[in-house]
């Protein structure tokens, strides 16, 4: 299930960033659906409600810090609406499927708090210098400001949301 997490997560991803670069901010959520199902087909039917509130409450976090960064000129959206100068929903997308990690992909970790740190503080940043590079999300000029603001914020939240999120033994 591990592995098979994995590559729907890398799926998604590649939809929201792909579809919005092309000016298609729907393909995230519509792929997040998908991923979704997936990752509740190994959690109990008695647990599904949490799980969903968790990712729910993981992606209202990411929206509020995304926009922050958005509002301080970090990141910026050129092909996707943006309203209220929140970030755009495949964004809150991709802050679900991220979040849904800790169940599967990224379980081994949950006791591992120092490769953990290292991971979002170099994951998250090449994550979005990957979606720079598609067109779906600017970078501040210089790029370095968001590389850092980027590489803090994700080496701070990946062991929270390991620590916090439900796991295979929940």
């Amino acid at each position: 299930m591990n592995l098979l997490h994995f590559l729907s997560f890398q799926g998604l991803w590649f939809a929201a960033v792909l579809g919005a670069a092309a000016g298609h901010a729907w393909a995230g959520p519509a792929a997040l659906v998908v991923h979704v199902a997936l990752h509740l087909v190994g959690v109990p039917a008695v647990k599904r409600g949490l799980e969903l509130r968790a990712l729910a409450l993981a992606g209202l976090a990411g929206l509020l810090m995304d926009s922050g960064l958005h509002a301080l000129g970090a990141t910026n959206y050129p092909t996707s609406a943006t309203p209220f100068g929140l970030c755009p929903a495949w964004i809150v997308a991709l802050w679900i499927g991220f979040a849904s990690l800790p169940r599967y992909s990224l379980g081994w970790l949950r006791r591992r708090p120092k490769p953990a740190v290292l991971l979002g503080a170099v994951g998250g940043p090449l994550s979005y210098w990957g979606g720079a590079r598609t067109g779906a999300v600017a970078l501040s000029d210089p790029a370095w400001i968001s590389v850092v603001a980027l590489g803090v914020q994700y080496a701070v939240v990946t062991p929270l949301l390991l620590r916090w999120m439900p796991h295979g033994g929940d």
